[in-house]
């Protein structure tokens, strides 16, 4: 019996072992890939720090005149750097003096209205390029149009120019969105306005832009470890007015916003054919 019972345990022990053993590469490679995310993948999606924050501070002086405007609600004023490369490539630091200045995800030239927040470019709503306001996003339509000096708290969905942005139809379908966004690329004119992915930058002027950021899956790689990287968006249907209100001496600008509308956008799908 007690022969018996040490066989058993010597049984039980060597199958341990083979079922440790046959486990253990696998939650190695768990643990591994989850380690990939959290120090290589998150830090890109990240929110600004606070210090990071105080660098793109707009003035004391402008929360104070817009200070009424601020209290309606999904309003904003935003401070965005003149695009210098610092953010083209997200796996490349860029070390030159501005680029190590600001060191937010974007480097303070994108900002999505749809999160509130500065983020990197191919996620953002709004880039800010020196001379140029672009729709940068991808998998998004964006359409920016300049509506002329109309006052920002009077803009709204009836307002001339808007019924373009407002009537737009979203296209899912991943070969004709590829086609609209060619179309929406070089320019479309309507009742006296045009329509761009891409407009120049104009003071005393409010723009309208419409950005439809389509769900589904952007997938990318990471040191072998593949994920969707609108895991780490808020992919929706927004229309925002906004304007210039600042310009300093380096160029960059301070914009006032409100989001006149926020809705589901739908899921980009694979053509039929």
């Amino acid at each position: 019996m007690k022969r018996l019972f040490l066989l058993l345990l010597l049984v039980f022990a060597v199958g341990e072992g083979v079922a440790r053993a046959q486990f253990r590469g696998p939650v190695v490679r768990i643990e591994s890939a989850a380690t990939t995310l959290q120090r290589e993948v998150e830090p890109l999606y990240r929110k600004p720090s606070k210090k990071e924050l105080k660098t793109v501070e707009p003035g004391r002086e402008l929360f104070d005149r817009y200070a009424d405007f601020l209290r309606q609600s999904k309003t904003g004023l935003t401070k965005l750097i003149g695009d210098k490369g610092c953010a083209d490539n997200t796996k490349v630091l860029v070390v030159t003096e501005d680029c190590l200045k600001y060191t937010m995800p974007g480097a303070g030239s994108s900002f999505s209205f749809r999160t509130e927040n500065y983020r990197i470019a191919r996620l953002a709503d709004l880039t800010y390029t020196d001379k140029s306001f672009q729709a940068s996003g991808v998998l998004l339509h964006g359409i920016l149009v300049n509506l002329g000096d109309v006052p920002l708290d009077k803009a709204a969905l009836t307002t001339r120019g808007m019924k373009f942005l407002v009537e737009f139809q979203p296209e899912p379908d991943y070969r004709k969105s590829k086609e609209l966004d060619a179309r929406l690329i070089r320019g479309v004119e309507d009742d006296g306005f045009l329509y761009r992915r891409g407009l120049f930058t104009v003071e005393n002027a409010t723009f309208a832009l419409r950005s439809i950021a389509y769900d589904g899956q952007l997938l990318r790689s990471v040191k072998g470890v593949v994920y969707n990287e609108f895991d780490y968006d808020r992919r929706k249907d927004v229309i925002v007015v906004f304007r210039i209100v600042d310009k300093d001496a380096a160029g960059d600008v301070t914009i006032l916003w409100k989001i006149l509308q926020e809705k589901d956008s739908p899921e980009m799908r694979k053509s039929s054919n």
